[in-house]
């Protein structure tokens, strides 16, 4: 029995996301099983083959594509605990961050995942511009160079315990702190979760429309994967709710196309052009080796 710890800034639980629960991104999914899981579930065959496993793996991409859920996803196919460190609230409490740290020592075999890198440990003076004027999800605060330090230092302290496999989040690969990925010992390899392409929206789509009892038969969900360029998880789940919502305000027994149509005026997309472009050229022009194993 592993204790559920009621604190704001941490939890423990038994893992119960798969990957059948997150929609799409399949190519993530992927180096999600080659990165994260393998070197748990496959750990001495990996050692016997010569191979260095990952010391930490760091996922990065839009705000809103299930990271932490893949993280969780993780730690359920290798059969470990997830160990979910919230970046936002543990920011500049180092004895929560500690707390944190040691409760997964003590709950290895594990996955530790820690959110909002970018948030803990900012590079300085980056432009977290995407195009003119559009600061769509910058951090709002960052972490003292005092508590920037003393997580690096935590880091290291952490893989120390090989049965403790160490997972970050960011919304930015750019604006997180070199200090913490080109260091051998600590995210030395990354998972870029791109905006979801057509055929990710497609299965996000599937999924939550599932939740519909009295879906109309005239909704296409191709059409709406085309309609929905620039969504993202989140947003895919606020359409099928003001859908449904709005085929309730309209009287309907069934959430019809018509629904789905008025609800894509009401839900904008998180994902601007320039914001889609931008991580497309910041992937491309990141260091291909830290993305294989």
């Amino acid at each position: 029995m592993h204790r559920i710890l009621e604190k704001i800034y941490y939890e423990v639980r038994a893992p119960k996301i798969d990957f059948k629960d997150i929609g799409g991104l399949f190519d993530v999914k992927k180096k999600v099983d080659e990165l994260i899981v393998f070197p748990i579930t496959k750990r001495k065959e990996l050692l016997d083959m010569g191979l260095e496993l990952p010391k930490g793996v760091i996922l990065w991409g839009p705000l809103g594509v299930g990271m932490t859920m893949l993280a969780e996803a993780a730690a359920y196919r290798a059969g470990v605990t997830f160990v979910y460190v919230s970046g936002q609230e543990v920011l500049n409490k180092k004895d929560a961050l500690r707390e944190a740290i040691d409760t997964a020592i003590s709950e290895a075999p594990c996955v530790l995942y820690i959110s909002d890198c970018d948030w803990i440990v900012p590079r300085p003076n980056c432009n977290y511009e995407w195009g003119h004027g559009n600061l769509r999800g910058k951090p709002p605060t960052f972490s003292d160079d005092e508590f920037r330090l003393f997580f690096i230092s935590e880091i290291d302290r952490v893989q120390q315990y090989d049965e403790v496999r160490l997972i970050g989040g960011c919304y930015r690969i750019d604006v997180v702190d070199q200090s913490i990925i080109k260091e051998k010992k600590r995210f030395n390899r990354k998972i870029y979760i791109h905006p979801p392409y057509i055929e990710d929206r497609i299965d996000m789509l599937r999924i939550y429309l599932s939740k519909i009892r009295n879906l109309g038969k005239d909704v296409n969900i191709e059409e709406l994967a085309r309609l929905t360029e620039g969504y993202v998880g989140w947003d895919i789940e606020s359409l099928y709710k003001k859908a449904s919502l709005f085929a309730v305000m309209d009287g309907k027994d069934v959430v019809d196309r018509e629904s789905f149509i008025k609800a894509l005026k009401d839900i904008k997309p998180w994902l601007t052009k320039d914001m889609i472009e931008g991580y497309e050229k910041l992937y491309q022009l990141d260091c291909p080796h830290h993305y294989t194993f």
